[in-house]
């Protein structure tokens, strides 16, 4: 073997670093954070809309080309891929406003939404992280195109603070739609058959005040707060359901054993995330509502060991239904007021004992529609650009 061979085979066989590591910039050298566009004050030009997920047929396909980022770009022992570039956004100017644990969250989450989880999960190497001040992208150019639409509608945002009002409704009679179903614009539905519309703000009380001339109509709950665009809000209206589920061996000698008693909660949960488009004229929302009744407890005699009393005892089986709605909404025109149908729930949040807890027919709540209006407003006025 010649020399040459034998000098260079331990190198090839033995590399400096480990596959994956980053070591950080060397000694002596600077890195600088790439930002997603460049900063013009004299650019008047109307800012750019952000584009829909689905106007783009496949972005996993491969872009026309690889595109060669700059070396700098990449960390130091980083798999260079063809077609893959390595871009830095800056996004200090967004978590400085929120004083949460990981305000970054948010955007990583509407990235995800944005583009989906499939263009980061392939067979090359892609990357999705962020820090307070930072977030650092590596896949095609089609998605980093995506990735800085979401960060410039984080970080350039008309407006930075929403204000959200959320009513959960009980409606007795689903027939509140006679009058202003014309009035209505669908805009999704749901699994369960969970409907989704928007309507002018005013059509949207005259809504409310329809269903309000059936008798059982309820409110059974009004919020309204502040959020940062883009972040998740928690809405919940729930109750807990006592039943006997099962038997348990008391502490004192000779009681033996004893029913247990544990709890059921019933309620509507709504997870809401507003994000404000870079005109400020319409939103997109990721809503995740859920829904838990505890439609009856059917009673059943069993035999535990008990040193003292009968050997019978009464226990309860739940009949318990749920109901999940995983909706995004595009383009919600600001102003408009979104009503979410979540079905009929029969007595949701209500007694459904009936009279003397009979549950006599006529008694007992039977077409409850369980309602949910959402309105958004900006809470600040548009901010200097």
């Amino acid at each position: 073997m010649k020399r040459r061979s034998l000098f260079l085979f331990p190198l090839l066989a033995f590399p400096a670093k480990l596959f994956g590591q980053d070591p950080g910039p060397r000694r002596g050298t600077t890195r600088t954070a790439r930002t997603n566009r460049p900063v013009d004050d004299e650019d008047t030009s109307p800012p750019k809309r952000s584009r829909n997920l689905a106007e783009d047929t496949d972005l996993t396909a491969p872009d026309d080309g690889p595109a060669a980022p700059p070396p700098e770009s990449i960390p130091a022992n980083f798999p260079n891929q063809a077609g893959f570039q390595w871009q830095n956004f800056s996004i200090a100017k967004y978590t400085a406003m929120d004083n949460g644990a990981s305000p970054q969250t948010a955007i990583i989450d509407w990235i995800f939404r944005r583009t989906t989880p499939a263009p980061w999960h392939g067979d090359k190497v892609a990357v999705l992280c962020a820090s307070k001040t930072q977030l650092r992208a590596y896949n095609s150019p089609k998605i980093l195109k995506y990735v800085a639409e979401v960060v410039e509608q984080f970080t350039d945002s008309y407006a930075n603070l929403l204000s959200v009002r959320v009513r959960f409704i009980a409606a007795a009679d689903s027939r509140w739609r006679y009058a202003v179903h014309q009035r209505l614009t669908p805009v999704g539905s749901g699994p369960q058959g969970q409907q989704i519309w928007y309507t002018g703000a005013a059509d949207a009380e005259l809504v409310i005040q329809q269903m309000q001339v059936w008798q059982g109509f309820r409110l059974l709950g009004s919020t309204s707060v502040e959020v940062l665009n883009g972040q998740t809000l928690k809405f919940s209206r729930v109750e807990d359901r006592a039943f006997t589920g099962g038997v348990q061996r008391e502490g004192a000698v000779g009681m033996g054993f004893q029913p247990k008693i544990e709890k059921l909660e019933e309620g509507v949960v709504l997870r809401f995330s507003p994000l404000l488009s870079h005109d400020g004229d319409t939103l997109d929302a990721a809503i995740e509502l859920t829904t838990n009744e505890v439609r009856k407890l059917h009673p059943v005699k069993v035999l535990a060991p008990r040193e003292v009393g009968p050997a019978e005892m009464n226990l309860d089986v739940p009949e318990v239904s749920e109901t999940r709605l995983n909706q995004p909404v595009k383009g919600w025109p600001l102003g408009q007021t979104l009503i979410i149908s979540a079905g009929i729930q029969p007595g949701i949040l209500m007694d459904k004992g009936g009279l003397f807890n009979m549950r006599i027919p006529g008694t007992v709540p039977t077409a409850t529609e369980l309602l949910v209006v959402i309105n958004v407003e900006i809470a600040k006025e548009k901010k200097a650009r």
